[in-house]
This record gives C-alpha cells, sequence and structure tokens, in this order.
C-alpha cells in the first residue's frame, strides 16, 4: 500500500497537479478558488483541482456547536483526506482552525489578512446602539456574546449556524433584528454592501486568526510546500503565531470564549487578547507589545498576554465553561451526569430539566479514528464480504466517513448488521438498511438473531473500536464464517474530565444519578473518581447493559446500579426514573 501511495503521489506531481480539499460552502469554496488561482499565478504550468466535501460540522447544524465537538468537526473530513493522499492541500479559515493539528499536518503557510473585525448586519437598524431592548441578535460565537453581552446586556444572543447565506437568509425572514458575522467572509464573497457596522475591536475583539486564509498540507511533502511558498505573507504569519500562541497557552478553542488580534503598530507588534464569561459580567482584557517583528517574539507576546489573562483569573472562568451544564448555570437542583459524547445525547438534557434534576455534561471517553494502510485496502475490497457488522454508532460514523472519503459506498450485495436499534438508526441516516435485533442490543443480541444460527460459507467485516470484543468473531468463526476485524476508532480518556468532576465535587451537593452507556466509558469513569467514591453514596449508576454494570461493580464501584434495557437514551432515562424495563443490582 506504501508503494502504492508513493507511486501515485509520484504520478501527480509528474503531472504537475495539487489536489486542493475543500468544505462545499460559498466562502469556503471562494478561499478554495483564490488559491488556485494564486498558485496558477506563480506557477503558469501546475494544474490545480478542487475537491469540494460535506464535513461532519456541515452535517449536523442542529444544537450548539460548543455542545456538539465544536470547529474541528468542518475540518475532519478534509484531513482525513489529506492523510490519505487523496489531496495534496485543504484550504481553511484559520478562525476555524485548532491550535493543535493531527500528526503529519501542518499549516504551511498563511496569506495577507482581510479585515478582521466583525460585522454588524441588519434591515432595520444602522448599529448595535440602535437595537432596542430584548432585540434578537444572531450569533453562534460564545466570544462575540461575551464581549457584547457585556456592552449591550439587554440584548438577546440566540444561537445562528449555517453558512453565510443561510444566516442571512435567516435575518431576512424576520427571525432576528440583527446578526453578527465576519467582514472579511461578506467581503470576499461580495456582500460588504450588507454590513450595516464594521465592529471596533475596542468593542468586540476578534476571533485568533479571523481574516487569515491558511494551508494545510502533509509536513513530509517537500515539493507542495514549495509551491506554495510563494502564497506566504510574512506580517499575517506573524499575526497568527502571537494569537494562536496565546490559545495554545490558555488550551482555548472556537468552544469558549477567547478572543485574541495582533497587529503591527509603530514597528511593533501589538497583541491584545480577552477571555471573558459567556454571561458577560467578567472580560478580562490582556494589551501588550513585542519587542522586535520576528516569529519568535510573536510566539513570546502570545504566551505574555495568555500569562497575564491567567495571572488576573482566566484560568478559572475557562475551567468553569468547559465543563459547564448543559443548561448554564448552577442551581440547587439535583445533578444528573451524562457521560456520553455530546453528539449522541440527544434531548436527554432537556428532558431531565423537565424533571427538575439539573443535567451535567461530562464527558469521560474521548475517540480518535485510526488510518492505516490495512483498513484503507479493507475498504476498497468491501464486495468481497457477504456482511458488515457495525458494533457502535461510532463505528458507523468513523467507518462510514473512512469508506466515504475513498469515494465508494457499501455494495448493495452486502448484508448490513447492526448491534442494536441506536446504530441501526445511524446507518439509515447513510441510506442504509440493516439487520438489527428485535430485543435487546449488543453482540450477544445480534448472534441470538435467527437468520445468523447458521453463517457457513459467509464473509464477515466487524467494524469497531480497538478494544473490541473478541468473543463475538469466535462464535461466528464456530457458526461456519470466516471474520476480519476492521478497528477504525481508538478509545481516550478525555482530557477535562478530571476537571468536570472537580467541579461537579465543589457545585452540586445532590449527586443523583450518573449515565454511563460503555463497558469503556465505564472503566473511564471509574478511574476519574475512584478516589472520591464516598461523594457517590446517594448516587445510581444508570448503565447501558448488564456487562457495564459489571465492569463498574469490578472496578470498585459501591453504591446503587441500575441497567437499562439498552443503551438507547430512552432505555437509559427510563431506567433511571424508576419505570419499566430496569432492572437493578
Amino acid at each position: 500500500m506504501l508503494k502504492y501511495s508513493l507511486y501515485v503521489t509520484l504520478k501527480y506531481r509528474i503531472m504537475s497537479l495539487i489536489r486542493i480539499a475543500t468544505r462545499k460552502s460559498p466562502l469556503a469554496l471562494w478561499q478554495a478558488n483564490f488559491i488556485k488561482l494564486a498558485l496558477q499565478q506563480s506557477h503558469s504550468d501546475l494544474e490545480v483541482e478542487i475537491f469540494a466535501m460535506t464535513t461532519e460540522g456541515d452535517r449536523r447544524l442542529e444544537g450548539k456547536l460548543a455542545d456538539v465537538g465544536g470547529k474541528g468537526l468542518f475540518l475532519k473530513e478534509l484531513e482525513l483526506s489529506l492523510l490519505n493522499h487523496e489531496t495534496d492541500i485543504a484550504v481553511h479559515s484559520m478562525k476555524d482552525v485548532p491550535v493543535a493539528l493531527p500528526e503529519g499536518l501542518e499549516i504551511a503557510v498563511v496569506c495577507e489578512r482581510e479585515d478582521a473585525r466583525d460585522a454588524f448586519v441588519s434591515n432595520n437598524y444602522q448599529n448595535l446602539y440602535a437595537l432596542p431592548q430584548g432585540a434578537r441578535v444572531g450569533t453562534a460565537s460564545l466570544r462575540r456574546i461575551s464581549q457584547l453581552k457585556s456592552a449591550f446586556p439587554k440584548l438577546r444572543f440566540e444561537e445562528l449556524r449555517g453558512n453565510i447565506n443561510t444566516r442571512l437568509a435567516k435575518l431576512d425572514e424576520g427571525i432576528f433584528d440583527a446578526i453578527i458575522l465576519a467582514a472579511a467572509g461578506l467581503i470576499r464573497l461580495e456582500l460588504s454592501d450588507r454590513i450595516k457596522q464594521y465592529i471596533t475591536p475596542e468593542l468586540c475583539l476578534p476571533a485568533v486568526g479571523q481574516g487569515i486564509v491558511g494551508v494545510e498540507c502533509r509536513s513530509d511533502d517537500q515539493i507542495t510546500k514549495a509551491l506554495l511558498k510563494p502564497l506566504h505573507n510574512r506580517e499575517s504569519a506573524l499575526y497568527l503565531a502571537a494569537e494562536r500562541a496565546m490559545n495554545a497557552e490558555l488550551s482555548g478553542g472556537c468552544q469558549v470564549p477567547v478572543a485574541g488580534y495582533a497587529e503591527v503598530v509603530k514597528g511593533k507588534i501589538r497583541m491584545r487578547g480577552m477571555v471573558g464569561k459567556v454571561d458577560g459580567t467578567n472580560c478580562l482584557i490582556s494589551n501588550m507589545f513585542s519587542d522586535t517583528l520576528t516569529e519568535a517574539s510573536a510566539e513570546q507576546l502570545g504566551k505574555r498576554v495568555a500569562l497575564h489573562l491567567l495571572a488576573q483569573g482566566a484560568g478559572n472562568i475557562l475551567r468553569l465553561i468547559k465543563s459547564e451544564p448543559l443548561a448554564p448555570g448552577v442551581s440547587d437542583k439535583p445533578a444528573v451526569v451524562l457521560t456520553r459524547q455530546a453528539q449522541f445525547l440527544g434531548n436527554m438534557a432537556a428532558i431531565l430539566e423537565k424533571l427538575d434534576y439539573q443535567p451535567i455534561a461530562i464527558q469521560t471517553l474521548e475517540i480518535e479514528p485510526v488510518v492505516n494502510d490495512e483498513l484503507l485496502e479493507l475498504c476498497r475490497n468491501l464486495d468481497q464480504f457477504t456482511d458488515i457488522v457495525f458494533v457502535s454508532r461510532n463505528a458507523v460514523e468513523i467507518g462510514m466517513a473512512l469508506i466515504k472519503q475513498q469515494g465508494l459506498n457499501v455494495p448493495d450485495a452486502v448484508r448490513v448488521l447492526a448491534v442494536g436499534a441506536e446504530t441501526a438508526k445511524q446507518l439509515y441516516k447513510f441510506g442504509i438498511d440493516a439487520v438489527f435485533p428485535d430485543h435487546g442490543t449488543g453482540a450477544d443480541a445480534l448472534l441470538s438473531v435467527k437468520k445468523l444460527a447458521d453463517l457457513s460459507g459467509r464473509n464477515i467485516l466487524i467494524i469497531r473500536g480497538s478494544h473490541g470484543l473478541t468473543w463475538p468473531a469466535e462464535e461466528m468463526r464456530k457458526r461456519g464464517a470466516t471474520v476480519k476485524h476492521a478497528d477504525v476508532y481508538l478509545h481516550k480518556m478525555s482530557v477535562d474530565g478530571q476537571t468536570g468532576f472537580q467541579r461537579l465535587y465543589r457545585d452540586y451537593g445532590r449527586i443523583e444519578g450518573v449515565f454511563v452507556h460503555s463497558a469503556e466509558s465505564a472503566t473511564n469513569f471509574m478511574k476519574l473518581v475512584r478516589n472520591d467514591l464516598d461523594k457517590f453514596a446517594a448516587t445510581t449508576l444508570v448503565v447501558g447493559s448488564e456487562r457495564v454494570g459489571v465492569v463498574a461493580r469490578t472496578l470498585g464501584w459501591p453504591h446503587e446500579i441500575r441497567w437499562a434495557q439498552s443503551p438507547s437514551n430512552k432505555h437509559m432515562m427510563i431506567s433511571f426514573t424508576g419505570k419499566s424495563f430496569a432492572r437493578s443490582s
């Protein structure tokens, strides 16, 4: 496979071809075409192709961006195409790019910065100051809400997502009195006539990297980096170095109210940073200058700004926000901890609130996709299998993304199996009707399906995580099947889990429930709380299956456990509220 990849890469180099990965939004396509034109102007014999993709962030427009994973969701598929050598570069708005990049990738060049300010857009009002009390202002940015709510506490800031045209359409429909967008995007799409007010940095500092287009490529691709070099803008690189260094030092990101804006003033880099509470009651500001105009000096400046903000108490604000309950605001209601990944929580928080509980999201498990030559080979040969088994919703999301990245689909002749109804529902979103058990969930429930009693001559692929069970494959082999595993993701301990539980102990006297859906999540949960089990004496652990409960008990959980009929949100809620389908140990 490695030789094949090298052959493909060399072939494209001989043809002088650059392949650009981009999202399909109008602004993303503008940016990709901007880079395409710049490359062709610098290299007259260079052929450039654009590959437009729909990313996870584009598909999941429901709910708050911070709750479903942040802006990194918009990059995942693009970066996977780079790592798979399907494309050569990916073009990004740098305000959407997390500080930490996947191993093997880097931002090779950044282009000249467009206007970095935010823009006020309204059909009926000239500026923010003209808005009446209670006016509805649309934005998806916690950074903007924090700063503008501080200056305009009587305005109502509401969630607004989608591409620029979608957001403008919602304004034109009368859903909002005004919306806040990045000025750069409007200017680039020749929509600057919609801007009523350019919001000054003094009123609302821009996002880190706002207005800057960056180009990502493989770190070892020296030929592509050489072709990109003429596009690099040194001054913008200094700004970005300062701003991203500040963000890295703060461990910030797109899901927290952090702002950073660097500019050159009288031969020095001026850097302003902000960390604020979402309700606008406390916005911390730092304003510093560099000694010289070098990238090293810019990075040091960003770190100094971050340390100044931390000295003012920024760390406490960020810790609280990162483990913020799904419904913001501490209350005296009994707490219920939801450990599942945010994108799978559905309306659980809303239901718990109606039942007079305080839902707290503390993710115990993080999922890291795996890409290697063996997996790519399996994807290209799916038609060799008679059956494909998906063991979880993560297996569906990551496995199908990997398949789609190869430009492939699950062949119609292949029978698709799911371990439960939730996994089957996830597959249905991809247009796949899967076989799944009528009752129960998991490998044992799936293998009890009558049509799977005899697997003679079947060639089965199981798509799962790297720590998946081995016995289902052994049982299938006993029934006559040939079985292979495709381990498409790794389970990792959540980096914010410890902070979340410490905040939970501090701010909530009554912890009535903890929902744990999988064995891996139970394992991580017990690692996080094993020294504080006394704090859960009045807590019910709600688990997604008997096996999950056994794992928790084996690892030392001494208190009540209830297990649900399945790990579905519905059955977990039924179990917790004491209705049917629940058993206790």
